[in-house]
């Protein structure tokens, strides 16, 4: 299994299953937000692929800064 960093910097595009294991998070999880439409992504055959910087796009747009104070 690949770390972010690694993730970062190798291959152009990533598959479901790769990005679901560098996130930690089930295939259906990911197949759901292409659904939604919330992430790009390119149909190549029945497969989904996704460029790196799409997904570094969509994590900063979807990360919670909790500050302190915070409940």
């Amino acid at each position: 299994m690949r770390t972010v960093e690694e993730f970062s910097e190798q291959d152009e595009y990533v598959t479901v299953e790769e990005l679901a294991n560098v996130l930690k998070v089930n295939v259906r999880t990911i197949q759901r937000i292409v659904q939604r439409k919330e992430l790009p992504a390119i149909r190549v055959g029945r497969q989904w692929r996704f460029r790196r910087e799409w997904v570094t796009q969509w994590l900063g747009k979807n990360t919670v800064n909790l500050g302190e104070g915070s409940a």
